[in-house]
């Protein structure tokens, strides 16, 4: 009867150490995930940050500006190149100040050649 007990008492004891075991080795593996999750949280901040300073860099007007000039070889355009046009079409007038087409039509006749 004790050889019974005392072999019960055996295989709970090795059961809780292989439970104890196991858990702690979790726990370390967790661990180690934890420490990588970081690391890549580290990496990941400093990629968004360069992120942001690059997108204020390509959305400053003035740099927009200066590559439109050097990449294009966009220039500012002078007095009398640009032509508004209105596009309301609710005129009551069917003028040549007030309807669009005709602007248009005048614009493109004296400044452009169109096949």
């Amino acid at each position: 009867m004790r050889k019974n007990v005392l072999l019960g008492v055996m295989i709970l004891l090795g059961v809780w150490c292989l439970f104890y075991v196991g858990i702690k080795i979790d726990m370390w593996r967790l661990g180690y995930d934890i420490e990588e999750l970081d690391r890549q949280r580290t990496v990941l901040k400093k990629k968004q940050e360069m992120l942001r300073v690059r997108l204020s860099e390509l959305t400053d007007p003035q740099q927009i500006a200066k590559r439109a000039r050097k990449e294009l070889e966009l220039i500012v355009p002078q007095e009398g190149q640009v032509v508004m046009i209105s596009l309301d079409t609710n005129a009551s007038s069917n003028s040549d100040e007030h309807y669009p087409a005709r602007l248009v039509q005048k614009f493109s006749n004296s400044f452009l050649s169109l096949p």
